[in-house]
């Protein structure tokens, strides 16, 4: 949108920034931010910020933290160390996105930008001849994309944190934590399948999986026809289109680069107490699809 130049930095197996890809192309100079992902919304995987954070120290740049998705994980404890060495160093950064709107309990559009220097809001000034303010102080109206106050959607948050402290595995904490579980309990019946092929297990509370066959044409396939047979058993799957090398396709042709995976999200704190069901009703899908064990 603002036509400024961008680059991607490769990422490893388990879909995260690749440090050794990123200090390369640091040495290189003239890169002004890097974009640290804590939990990409195809997989859930969380870029090592706690490592951009110590290169940062050698490299003149800034860091923004995309926590859109993940953000609220701060709160868990019971996430692998690496991911909460990430976690960690959130308060480092220059700048915050995250969205209620995801695991936040509120509806779409409730999203926020934090900046650690407040400051930087005179970049994003902007004023009309018929407004008026009673401070001197910057107005979310003069800084904001929507020139105003969403009044509706701040009370309705606020509303809700006051229900649901924002306290490290606090009662909100211990349900995100539950729908990690649920993903890691999801993840290790789908590893132990001789049907299926996954990736990395999950960071947070999404996972990704495919079903095996002989060439990935025919596990891309397979997929659409796992997630549409899934779909009349009323189980809502999702589809997402991954580099090859990001699941474990020992023995499969790999006649394509990329592949069409299964993707589940299980962000609800009841998903756990759900597994069971999902589970018959994927193995029902599956056969129904032709995948044999």
């Amino acid at each position: 949108m603002l036509g400024l130049a961008f680059e991607t930095i490769p990422c490893d197996r388990a879909g995260r920034m690749d440090a050794h890809a990123l200090e390369r192309r640091l040495a290189a100079g003239g890169v002004g931010t890097v974009v640290a992902t804590l939990g990409t919304t195809a997989t859930g995987a969380v870029d090592p910020l706690d490592t951009i954070v110590d290169l940062k120290r050698r490299y003149d740049f800034r860091i923004h933290a995309d926590a859109a998705y993940g953000g609220y994980f701060l709160l868990v404890t019971e996430l692998a160390a690496e991911t909460r060495r990430a976690f960690e160093r959130i308060g480092e950064a220059a700048s915050v996105v995250i969205d209620p709107h995801k695991h936040g309990l509120q509806p779409y559009g409730c999203g926020c930008v934090l900046f650690r220097d407040p400051s930087v809001g005179r970049l994003y000034y902007h004023d009309s001849p018929y407004t008026y303010y009673t401070s001197t102080e910057m107005h979310l109206g003069e800084i904001s994309l929507e020139c105003s106050r969403p009044g509706a959607a701040a009370v309705a948050l606020w509303a809700t944190q006051r229900l649901f402290p924002l306290v490290r595995d606090g009662a909100f904490a211990k349900g995100l934590a539950s729908g990690r579980a649920a993903a890691l309990d999801l993840y290790e019946r789908l590893r132990k399948d001789g049907r299926f092929v996954t990736g990395s297990a999950p960071e947070l509370d999404i996972l990704v999986w495919a079903p095996r066959a002989k060439r990935v044409s025919d596990v891309s396939k397979l997929s659409q026809q796992i997630f549409a047979e899934a779909a009349q058993r009323q189980l809502h799957l999702a589809i997402v289109t991954l580099p090859v090398y990001l699941l474990d396709l020992q023995d499969i042709q790999r006649d394509r680069d990329t592949i069409i995976c299964l993707r589940s999200v299980l962000m609800k704190p009841e998903h756990r107490e759900w597994v069971d069901r999902i589970w018959s009703l994927l193995d029902e899908a599956t056969s129904a699809a032709g995948v044999k064990h």
